[in-house]
């Protein structure tokens, strides 16, 4: 009887078993996603009371001394801006870019 020596693997089949690989592990992360947005969705509510009433009643609890807390502490007002100023800028970019874009187009139309 002869003896068998196991071959090297060929290209394609080294070419299939990291498509296998690489499936399986799609298929994995797809899976997170999925399990993260049903949570999102199952608790959308939660989430945007928490968010919004973060957004402007961001004064913490902590147990600082009180000469550090007064150096620390920035206004009300201060800190509901410095919070809300990334949605300002959101919703702004859209309305100071569609009157630019007007503005340029008012130029380049001639006069009747």
């Amino acid at each position: 009887m002869k003896k068998r020596t196991k071959k090297p693997p060929t290209p394609l089949e080294i070419l299939r078993a990291e498509q296998k690989r690489v499936r399986e592990s799609c298929r994995l992360q797809e899976e997170k996603l999925n399990e993260d947005f049903r949570f999102i969705h199952r608790h959308s509510g939660k989430l945007l009371f928490s968010g919004i009433s973060s957004l402007f009643f961001s004064g913490r609890r902590d147990d600082t001394p009180k000469e550090e807390k007064e150096v620390r502490d920035t206004p009300m007002l201060g800190a509901m801006l410095k919070d809300f100023s990334p949605v300002l800028i959101e919703a702004a970019i859209p309305i100071v870019l569609r009157w630019g874009v007007g503005r340029i187009g008012r130029l380049f139309k001639g006069k009747k």
